[in-house]
């Protein structure tokens, strides 16, 4: 009998860095052909932070482009590739600035739902 999910990996190895630090969380890799560029490899996460990060990202005024892609469905990584308008902030700013906004409004979700979880 042929089992359709032979390649797949396992769910834990899916989500969960290995012990030994052999797989970096996130790695930079500047765009040599595209000024102010990155691509930002980042592991074991999937569509819900990689699109996160880019409406966020599409939010800031120095932002000139944002996307991610999942290079393979059995590779458990995203690749958000980030240009803006200068060097200064520049891409890995933009970034940082985007992850603290969306922990800020995921904050604010939270203590709302607090405070509709105590009223209920």
């Amino acid at each position: 009998q042929f089992s359709s999910s032979m390649n797949k990996p396992d769910d834990f190895d899916v989500w969960r860095l290995p012990d030994d630090d052999s797989v970096q969380k996130v790695t930079v890799q500047k765009d040599t052909m595209v000024p102010n560029a990155v691509t930002l490899v980042i592991e074991r996460e999937d569509h819900t932070v990689g699109n996160l990060l880019r409406m966020e990202l599409l939010e800031d005024k120095e932002v000139l482009f944002s996307g991610y892609r999942v290079p393979h469905p059995l590779e458990p990584a995203i690749q958000l590739k980030v240009q803006t308008k200068s060097e200064d902030p520049g891409p890995v700013k933009a970034v940082d600035t985007a992850i603290e906004r969306s922990v800020a409004t995921l904050d604010k979700i939270g203590e709302a739902f607090a405070k509709a979880k105590a009223r209920h």
